[in-house]
């Protein structure tokens, strides 16, 4: 049983899929919307955006087997589902377990607020229960032109084992 969240007001492989630990992240918080220098700081972004719910604890992010770095985004909330399709090569990869679900979606494709790029840096947050499992998934990006940072999905993962899923982004 899956639950899906949608989130309101926040428009928004490279194989290991290590985390990414803060490093020299910049992020313009000025103005309307929070702006990022680089795709590392979807992660505190992720951070920030859940932290009066089920807060971000583990982070990754999302690089293409060609060593692409910019993605297409597709995603459905109330199926609780993403994939991204890789700019460079075009291969596509579903986020997590969202194959499964993919079926019965009716995705939207992200498109950034400000410029309307359709390409994007994705990254994926990851809430924890205590033993590790995942309770929540924030699917992040950062818009590839303009660097304009943002939510487009997340749901909860209501079963167990789960684990896996931190390699599957």
């Amino acid at each position: 049983m899956r639950f899906s969240f949608a989130f309101c007001g926040v428009n928004e492989c490279y194989g290991d899929f290590s985390p990414i630990y803060n490093d020299a992240m910049s992020i313009d918080k000025s103005g309307k919307w929070w702006v990022g220098t680089s795709p590392s700081d979807i992660k505190e972004y992720l951070e920030a955006y859940s932290a009066e719910g089920y807060g971000s604890q583990a982070f990754r992010q999302a690089k293409c087997t060609c060593g692409g770095e910019r993605f297409e985004l597709l995603a459905d909330d109330d199926e609780g589902c993403a994939k991204r399709i890789c700019t460079s090569c075009g291969s596509e990869h579903f986020i997590c377990d969202s194959e499964e679900y993919w079926a019965e979606s009716a995705p939207e494709k992200w498109k950034c607020v400000e410029c309307d790029s359709t390409s994007a840096n994705v990254g994926v947050g990851f809430s924890l229960y205590e033993d590790g499992e995942i309770r929540w998934i924030y699917v992040g990006e950062r818009c590839a032109a303009c660097g304009i940072l943002g939510c487009f999905a997340g749901w909860k993962v209501a079963y167990s084992p789960s684990k896996q899923l931190l390699e599957q982004v």
